[in-house]
């Protein structure tokens, strides 16, 4: 699976389509997932598993409920995983061409993005739950604000836990 950070941005290349602030809707539809605002960014964040993807995928919503342009890194954002023998481990984002980067989102742009997760030390599939700390995706949180932290448990789709340190 390739990781690639797809914005859509505002303006005539997206038929004046906008993100209304606070909505939690890209074009009409629901953002899946937990929610959360971060600065600027209107943020939801999902975990699942794929039928191609080796380790847990986390799909990425956000919305720029601002008028000006934001920031947002993805490859900024701290994912743990815990293995079946309830070890703790950090993920690191499967992105084998180096696409993932810090990018500026319009001002009231919206995009989505799904990305592969894996171990430092194997492909992820031993991983039953995925945190996912995305408090600061905009880099526009202080370093001591709490980040907004989201877990998953794999093996049961509908149990979602909300944690902030």
């Amino acid at each position: 699976m390739r990781a690639v950070l797809l914005v859509v941005a505002t303006g005539a290349s997206a038929a004046c389509a906008t993100y209304r602030a606070g909505s939690f809707e890209l074009r009409g539809e629901p953002m899946r997932g937990e929610r959360t605002t971060a600065g600027c960014l209107d943020l939801a964040v999902d975990v699942a598993r794929d039928a191609v993807a080796t380790g847990p995928v986390v799909e990425y919503a956000f919305g720029n409920r601002c008028d000006r342009a934001a920031r947002i890194d993805l490859g900024g954002v701290r994912v743990t995983g815990r293995t079946s023998a309830g070890e703790e481990v950090a993920m690191v984002p499967y992105d084998p061409y180096g696409e993932i980067r810090a990018l500026a989102l319009d001002a009231r742009g919206f995009g989505r993005e799904r990305i592969e997760y894996r171990t430092s030390r194997d492909f992820g599939g031993d991983v039953v739950a995925v945190c996912v700390a995305i408090g600061a995706i905009g880099g526009e949180a202080a370093p001591a604000a709490p980040l907004h932290t989201t877990c998953k448990d794999l093996a049961t789709p509908a149990a979602v836990a909300e944690v902030t340190p």
